[in-house]
């Protein structure tokens, strides 16, 4: 009786939000909120509380810092971008800013960023930063596209609180979450293109050092292999393309960097969106929030090999990767998680073709609502609700409920889900 009377709450449950997560709702909100996005940018440019000052002078943002590289690449310079007086003279000579925390140390990103900067080097700062926010969200769009290839699907994924905050910045996260995302959904049909995707992601590493493992756990030696050399070409290239110095520079300046204090300069609002970063925020020292970050960082690798190493579909795979990439490293801002857009995807792509787990709908919208708290180092609770929702999901498909549909012999292994 009790279990009869779980699987009627469950069916209720389900029946509710098949009511209130309709596609035509989903598509009207989603496009209210990004609206409202629009106006909302273009207020903050009218009052000059964006991009540029009452004088006309360029207000300090990271985007700025991209220019700048760009703009070393493009006179040959590339190593004098980990040089601290060397940069902060051409902050000074290119923008007029003297006061902005970003022109007082260096750049951190290797070599292999001046590929996607260079360009920017080569246009006016405000033609330079409409090319890269729009490139880089198109990027973006792209790869949620060809996840869910629906409209709404492309709507929602413009509502997150991360993804304003990425286009506040000027930062590099819509790059990161498309380059990921392409590369998971080209992994099994298309693994060479895969791996060099993989590869473009050597920019950013901190967010490529799970793809071994799951392509070793998933035997995909031709993705692997694909992504080995891309990697390497690109480190090489970068050396050829902007000159060898750059590269023990940037070693230099790196093995300098307080590993210890990974947060953002005083006086700046942002704070690290991982297991460190909350322990940190907490006021934990430095080996405890160490420690507490590498046991989950384990945990989550292990979970991750031991899911792509069975035959789960693999959208729950792919999911499963973005959300480990996010636990993984201890630098994570709040405009790098939108690479949660991406898991979601994968997630809500597992749901639709698979069927919904009770109350997994509302989970996500409560963490999508949850996301403008960001300021404060919540993406890690975000994090690991999701991570609860898809070890549900391996559990139940682990137990083979045939009353779900979940059996083995129904599941899409190899190839890509289609909607």
């Amino acid at each position: 009786m009790l279990e009869e009377g779980a699987l009627l709450d469950s069916g209720k449950l389900l029946a509710i939000e098949d009511r209130i997560f309709t596609e035509r709702r989903i598509l009207v909100c989603a496009s209210t909120a990004a609206i409202a996005y629009m106006i909302g940018l273009v207020i903050r440019v009218l009052r000059h509380q964006w991009l540029v000052r009452d004088d006309g002078t360029q207000k300090c943002i990271d985007f700025t810092s991209m220019w700048v590289s760009g703009t070393f690449a493009v006179s040959g310079n590339a190593a004098g971008i980990y040089h601290t007086s060397a940069w902060q003279a051409a902050w000074q000579g290119l923008t007029g800013l003297k006061d902005c925390m970003l022109a007082s140390g260096h750049t951190s990103y290797p070599p292999t960023l001046l590929f996607f900067t260079y360009p920017l080097g080569l246009m006016p700062y405000s033609a330079a930063f409409g090319t890269w926010m729009g490139g880089t969200l198109l990027l973006y769009l792209a790869a949620i596209y060809l996840i869910i290839p629906r409209s709404a699907a492309v709507i929602a994924a413009l509502t997150p609180f991360w993804l304003i905050f990425n286009i506040l910045l000027g930062q590099n996260g819509f790059l990161t979450a498309g380059l990921i995302g392409l590369s998971l959904v080209f992994v099994a049909r298309r693994p060479w293109l895969s791996g060099i995707l993989i590869g473009l992601l050597s920019y950013k590493p901190q967010f490529g050092v799970l793809f071994p493992f799951a392509l070793l756990a998933s035997r995909n030696w031709r993705a692997l292999v694909s992504a080995t050399t891309a990697s390497l070409t690109v480190i090489i290239a970068a050396a050829l393309a902007f000159g060898y110095e750059a590269w023990p520079s940037f070693i230099k300046s790196f093995l300098d960097r307080d590993l210890g204090n990974l947060g953002a300069d005083e006086g700046v609002r942002l704070t690290l969106q991982s297991m460190f970063g909350l322990w940190s925020w907490i006021g934990a020292a430095p080996s405890i929030s160490w420690t507490a970050h590498l046991v989950v960082a384990t945990f989550v690798t292990l979970s991750v090999y031991f899911v792509w190493a069975k035959p789960f579909p693999h959208s729950l795979r792919a999911a499963t990767l973005c959300l480990g990439i996010v636990f993984v490293t201890p630098y994570v801002q709040v405009y790098d998680l939108c690479i949660l857009s991406v898991a979601a995807a994968f997630f809500l792509l597992d749901g639709l073709v698979y069927g919904f787990l009770p109350g997994e709908r509302a989970a996500l919208f409560v963490c999508l609502a949850a996301a403008y708290f960001l300021i404060l180092p919540i993406g890690p609770i975000i994090s690991l609700v999701l991570l609860v929702l898809l070890a549900r999901r391996v559990a139940v498909y682990c137990r083979r409920d045939s009353s779900l549909g979940f059996g083995f012999s129904s599941w899409a292994w190899a190839e890509h889900p289609k909607v």
